[in-house]
């Protein structure tokens, strides 16, 4: 393994049209040592030959082909074949942020000793490019924080995501941390399990990752099996804890996770099946059905966890929201979300996390 050596990991499906960007992204960055392994993840257009040429004209590219599996198994392919001592994940509908980038990663992990570097991402299509949405996050003991991690994971998401970040290989593989192969939210629920091995975090400002909006993309499909794999990534997670015998339950974690949930579930009738008001209250009545939803909620209507993070917003928030699931009162708890959509609340939350 070479020093500061960087493996660039992208896992491709379909993508043809996107891809050439892509790679030009990475060809560019002024750090001379990369590697780049596009795994080809069964695409049924042009994508493995394209792979196979861009491993033939490029000494430090290979192609690994595999039968479609999914987005997190094709990550962890690339992990086998990676013989870096970073590992950067890259999806092949984005690009990288620069030519920068990878050198601005490397050298705050050799500073910082860290195990994981995070960076700001933008968010772009054919027609734009947004201000870099910036983590607000820092490092040292505040890492050990419920603050952190809900910032981190959900009021901004930033450690959410397994792109934009530098992950030092031998914390991954000393660890045993995979990437999961849920048909989507992969990225949290590695995260999840990095966050819960106590790495050495550190960040910087700038812009790494270009993030595709593309509507065509998984992110913004109807979601038909949401509520029981949204379930079963808190139940792996703990079930994960528990054979490490990790004595922080990270229960903060399980349950905004579950708080989350409930929303995604009720936005996702309201936006893409135009279910209404009605059809979202039926979905909430059976996500209390879960044993470990029940008890998430319950926990958060009582304050648990809630009182140790900083954004009063959120806080009363959430409150309100889980003593309304407790008691059953499904109606107003729709009806809110409705309201914060027909306001476009969520809209302009997310517009004001991106700032030059």
């Amino acid at each position: 393994m070479k020093k500061g050596f960087v493996s660039v990991i992208i896992p491709v499906y379909k993508t043809e049209q996107y891809l050439k960007e892509c790679m030009d992204s990475v060809l560019v960055q002024d750090y001379p040592y990369i590697e780049i392994i596009l795994v080809d993840d069964g695409s049924p257009d042009n994508c493995p030959l394209l792979c196979d040429e861009y491993a033939a004209k490029y000494e430090n590219v290979q192609a690994v082909h595999q039968k479609n599996c999914g987005l997190g198994l094709s990550r962890n392919a690339g992990m086998r074949a990676a013989s870096g001592e970073y590992i950067f994940f890259l999806d092949s509908d984005d690009c990288i942020d620069g030519k920068k980038a990878i050198s601005r990663l490397v050298e705050c992990a050799e500073s910082r000793q860290a195990d994981i570097v995070v960076g700001g991402f933008r968010r772009f299509n054919d027609k734009m490019a947004s201000k870099v949405n910036v983590h607000h996050l820092r490092g040292g003991n505040y890492t050990k924080t419920v603050d952190f991690r809900f910032k981190g994971f959900y009021m901004y998401g930033h450690l959410a995501y397994n792109w934009g970040k530098l992950y030092r290989r031998s914390f991954l593989e000393e660890n045993g941390l995979k990437c999961r192969a849920y048909p989507f939210t992969q990225d949290k629920a590695h995260n999840m399990a990095c966050l819960a091995c106590q790495p050495v975090y550190a960040f910087i400002d700038e812009s790494v990752y270009l993030y595709r909006v593309n509507e065509e993309s998984v992110t913004f499909r109807y979601k038909e099996n949401l509520m029981p794999v949204w379930v079963a990534i808190a139940e792996d997670f703990r079930a994960f804890l528990r054979k490490r015998g990790i004595k922080n339950t990270y229960g903060d974690l399980m349950a905004f996770h579950i708080f989350f949930g409930s929303f995604f579930l009720v936005k996702q009738e309201l936006q893409y099946k135009k279910h209404g008001i009605r059809e979202s209250v039926r979905v909430l009545k059976k996500y209390r059905r879960y044993p470990f939803a029940r008890r998430a909620m319950a926990a958060l209507a009582k304050g648990k966890y809630v009182d140790q993070i900083d954004a009063l917003s959120w806080k009363i928030v959430i409150r309100i929201a889980s003593i309304l699931f407790v008691l059953h009162l499904y109606l107003p708890f729709v009806a809110g979300i409705a309201l914060l959509r027909k306001l476009q609340i969520d809209e302009k939350i997310t517009k004001a996390r991106y700032k030059s």
